[in-house]
């Protein structure tokens, strides 16, 4: 039992003299400097322009075909109420359609930014689980979260050069030469 009570007191000693080592990083920065973030925003600008590009095609098309109703019934072209009726229920079906359209592709690309977000997400957070214990920290907080951190603690561009260097390591072309830290290159491995 004395045992026990001197290694919980040496134990609750090394907690007590280890000072809490903690850093942060600034999220936007961060996006800014790791490749698969800027990716990732890319993805994310083109998804957008996308969806408004197929709206505008729908619109344009239903603008048209409007027109042509408006048209056919200023010149009197219509030979019956019922011909007049079947476009202008064509009309309304076109409209439906385009708004189901609309709201399919808009969740698929939420879908997909979503997928692609949380893939991102894990990456960094590996990648800090990962870097916290090799610098023995006990924590990396986001800048974001809290109301003031001292700019000395920030790892933010170390730890976007590491992502980096991961992913360019990940992505490096097979039998491509890769430098040594020397400078001179060396023949890649298989």
């Amino acid at each position: 039992m004395a045992l026990a009570i001197l290694s919980m007191s040496a134990a609750a000693q090394e907690v007590a003299v280890k000072p809490f080592n903690v850093r942060y990083i600034d999220e936007d920065r961060l996006y800014q400097q790791y490749v698969v973030a800027q990716q990732y925003l890319q993805l994310q600008s083109q998804l957008k322009n996308d969806l408004q590009q197929a709206e505008k095609k729908k619109r344009t098309q239903i603008e048209n075909f409007y027109n042509q109703v408006q048209t056919k019934y200023k010149n009197n072209q219509y030979k019956t109420q019922k011909a007049l009726e079947a476009d202008q229920k064509k009309l309304e079906t076109m409209q439906e359609n385009a708004q189901k359209e609309m709201e399919a592709l808009q969740k698929k690309y939420e879908q997909q930014l979503n997928q692609e977000q949380m893939k991102l997400a894990n990456e960094i957070d590996l990648f800090l689980a990962d870097y916290a214990v090799k610098n023995d920290y006990d924590a990396i907080l986001r800048k974001e979260s809290a109301m003031f951190i001292n700019p000395k603690w920030d790892v933010t561009d170390e730890v976007a050069e590491g992502l980096n260097a991961r992913y360019n390591a990940a992505n490096a072309p097979t039998g491509v030469a890769q430098p040594k830290e020397d400078g001179n290159a060396t023949p890649a491995q298989p």
